[in-house]
């Protein structure tokens, strides 16, 4: 049997939380890094990353940093606390060395997307939002560069029609761990063979900008049909009904047509809504101001007909 490697984790979003959890139920981190807490919400009381409440559900050594490259007493705890590999996932910062090659295997990170391609923040938002049948999960060395390291290993990820960014971001943590266990358990360090990545196919995935959301629709109902299941928990998709802001979580696609934008009918009670292309129904909505609703029980509310506009 192999020797059993020693990890230290950084991370500090939802995928880089998850993957924390999965990689626990075979390894416990010798130690987990996350950001700082910061305000939010409208009392902006500080709010601990998702990486933090998971380190703390598992009972592991748990630092937190604001910069990790201007962070010289962790920067010095860490060098008499050095693991085999350090996990860096969904972080948030740059690394530099010495800390890139502080470990013996350097630092590994999982990305929700065959690199080259999508790489940067939000590579899972942003293959929904171009309609992928398919994604994956890359393995590699981190460098200077922004996602541009070496290639361990990459595992494809199917999306499915029904899929949206949280259900993806389950499927590509799942998949790029079980990947990663597999050559910390499985196979010895000094068979690991990294590969560089091609800049032929590379792409970028840039953060979702907060106007992202907002909805026109002149596009067509596929193309909004994506952008909903990518970005209707965050940072919202939206369009605005007699001046105020309804927030749309869930639609369907419809065959049906008319003026862009008006209710052209109404199914189950629930508006269908035309499109550039094509017609979405609404199926979870909240109006500004109020508790998300079924879009029946809204539209009954609303007092629009068919013909109006959105």
């Amino acid at each position: 049997m192999k020797d059993m490697l020693k990890i230290g984790f950084m991370g500090s979003g939802v995928f880089a939380a998850e993957c924390l959890r999965l990689l626990c139920e075979k390894i416990r981190p010798e130690w987990v890094i996350t950001n700082t807490p910061k305000p939010a919400g409208r009392g902006l009381a500080p709010h601990a990353t998702p990486v933090y409440a998971a380190a703390s559900e598992l009972g592991l050594v748990c630092h937190t940093t604001e910069k990790i490259s201007k962070d010289a007493d962790l920067l010095e705890w860490m060098k008499g606390n050095i693991p085999d590999l350090i996990l860096v996932i969904d972080f948030g910062h740059i690394l530099k060395e010495p800390l890139l090659s502080m470990a013996r295997l350097q630092c590994i990170n999982i990305h929700p997307s065959m690199l080259p391609a999508y790489r940067g923040a939000a590579p899972i938002q942003r293959a929904i939002m171009d309609g992928l049948a398919q994604t994956g999960v890359t393995l590699f060395k981190l460098d200077t560069g922004m996602d541009s390291g070496p290639v361990l290993s990459q595992v494809s990820v199917e999306i499915e029609k029904s899929d949206d960014t949280a259900s993806l971001l389950l499927k590509c943590a799942k998949a790029g761990t079980e990947e990663l266990l597999r050559y910390i358990c499985d196979i010895n360090s000094d068979e690991w063979v990294f590969t560089e990545q091609p800049e032929e196919g590379a792409s970028l995935a840039p953060k979702i900008g907060k106007d992202e959301g907002k909805i026109d629709w002149n596009e067509s109902s596929q193309r909004l049909y994506n952008m909903v299941r990518a970005l209707s928990v965050s940072p919202g998709t939206y369009c605005t009904v007699k001046l105020k802001r309804l927030r749309i979580y869930e639609v369907q696609p419809c065959d049906e047509s008319g003026k862009a934008g008006t209710v052209i009918s109404v199914s189950d009670g629930m508006p269908v809504i035309a499109c550039g292309s094509g017609a979405l129904k609404l199926i979870s909505v909240q109006p500004e101001g109020r508790k998300i609703l079924n879009a029946a029980e809204w539209f009954r509310g609303s007092r629009l007909k068919i013909g109006d506009s959105l």
